[in-house]
């Protein structure tokens, strides 16, 4: 669901690989792989240019996201991010609370 990469020690990167859309059809899995994948990471990226389409349910895999790393006292950074994605972020105002990036350069830090 996700393919993780880290190009430095407590840092992980995340992509996407599960299609062109973050729902309900793929949102447990995502969530129990990203969870996993950033446990241990001081920081992590999450790439989302391949998913055009969000509903509800992969909200609340990003927003989970966002939460574990928080309590952890982790920095996530969001990169890649569509506009149809964007748009629907900036409706629910979850991007006045995410770090989004403009490139992965710049969300891995």
């Amino acid at each position: 669901m996700w393919i993780v990469t880290s190009p430095r020690p407590g840092i992980v990167h995340l992509e996407f690989d599960g299609g062109d859309a973050l729902d309900t059809a793929n949102a447990a899995e995502a969530k129990t792989s990203a969870l996993a994948a950033i446990s241990g990471a001081k920081q992590a990226a999450v790439d989302l240019a391949p998913v055009e389409f969000i509903d509800s349910s992969g909200l609340s895999v990003l927003v989970a996201i966002y939460k574990s790393a928080r309590a952890r006292g982790a920095r996530l950074r969001f990169h890649g991010v569509r506009p149809g994605v964007r748009a629907v972020l900036e409706i629910i105002r979850l991007d006045r609370i995410f770090e989004i990036t403009d490139d992965a350069v710049e969300a891995r830090g």
